[in-house]
């Protein structure tokens, strides 16, 4: 994979801290969440331009638990601090040609032959919103279209619970982090 357009989270904060001198960085914290067969650590930053903004940047991002390389495993947290940075980062506007995935976050899902790593996915064909057999129930495939869910369909009740209680505990952090009185300077 040609990782020629993306840059790295160092350097969009470099460009960022050019830009915003006062700039401030917060981890807002960490979860273990688990969707479905696959178990991910949620990390979440807020970034301020400088004292005065009134609408900081807040991101998040996922990574992979256990790690799925040598260079992730066991370095789990800081990969996801990272990520959640250069999202923020991104969302500024810092530092993005063609995405706002950094580099940092395309290098770590590759494993140590160059190739993202992948697995196999089984075919959904059932439409958000409809629902056949054991997969999940009316309520909750509309819980998850109220809540912005644009992913593959789940499985069952047991993933669409999963995802619905990751997507309010996501919220819910991003709520706290808003009315936090935390002064970032």
């Amino acid at each position: 994979m040609n990782l020629d357009n993306y840059v790295d989270v160092a350097t969009r904060l470099k460009l960022a801290l050019e830009k915003y001198p006062n700039l401030r960085v917060s981890e807002r914290g960490h979860e273990i969440a688990t969707f479905g067969d696959t178990t991910v650590l949620i990390c979440s930053v807020c970034v301020w331009r400088d004292v005065d903004d009134e609408h900081p940047v807040i991101a998040s991002a996922s990574e992979p638990l256990p790690g799925r390389t040598p260079y992730t495993r066991n370095s789990e947290l800081m990969v996801g601090m990272t990520s959640a940075l250069g999202r923020a980062l991104g969302y500024m506007g810092v530092g993005i040609n063609s995405s706002i995935a950094s580099r940092n976050e395309v290098e770590a899902r590759q494993d140590q032959h160059g190739e993202a790593p992948t697995r196999p996915v089984e075919p959904r064909t059932a439409q958000l919103g409809s629902a056949a057999g054991d997969g999940p129930s009316q309520p909750q495939l509309r819980m998850l279209k109220a809540l912005g869910y644009s992913g593959p369909t789940p499985r069952d009740k047991r993933e669409a619970s999963s995802i619905i209680d990751g997507l309010k505990k996501a919220a819910a952090m991003i709520e706290d982090a808003k009315n936090s009185p935390e002064d970032p300077f």
